[in-house]
């Protein structure tokens, strides 16, 4: 990933811990096994669901409540691919939720999907919507940004720690 502005480092950290899940998750059987991940699809099933409790929820919701409205109002070219990008939250958080199952056939399938739809997800935030960002939003925006998600990224962490 290249480097990012300041106000898109902290979403950038948490794309690169994505990529890494998703990779795993699509991988499937063939995932290599040097650093406790599993081939256990109910173990790899707990894992997602922790990720999502501990990471993902932030992350979403800093992106919905903040930056992407915050692109919509400044470059509004980004609004259809903003769209996009929460449509794709809604679907993961979906697949998240069948994680239930017992099924490993079943389980498989969802862990592979998910995989495939984070990795686009965020590659797509990458090499998009960021760039767009970063070539087209003002210097004084970007601080303006930078300075509401850390506010923000700090009320929501309280309150998951709690």
């Amino acid at each position: 990933m290249a480097k990012r502005h300041e106000s898109l480092i902290s979403l950038s950290h948490d794309h690169h811990h994505g990529l890494a899940l998703a990779l795993r998750l699509r991988q499937g059987d063939k995932a290599l096994l040097n650093d406790g991940w599993t081939h256990d699809r109910k173990a790899q099933a707990h894992v997602v669901k922790k990720f999502y409790d501990d990471e993902l929820r932030i992350h979403f919701r800093l992106e919905e409540e903040i930056l992407f409205p915050f692109m919509v109002k400044h470059l509004p070219g980004s609004a259809s691919q903003v769209e996009i990008l929460i449509e794709q939250h809604r679907q993961m958080e979906a697949v998240i939720q069948q994680l239930q199952t017992d099924e490993i056939a079943v389980l498989d399938q969802l862990l592979t999907r998910l995989g495939g739809v984070l990795e686009q997800h965020i590659r797509s935030e990458e090499r998009t919507l960021f760039v767009m960002y970063e070539e087209q939003m003002p210097q004084d925006m970007k601080q303006q940004l930078g300075l509401e998600m850390r506010k923000r990224l700090g009320v929501l962490t309280t309150l998951r720690d709690r």
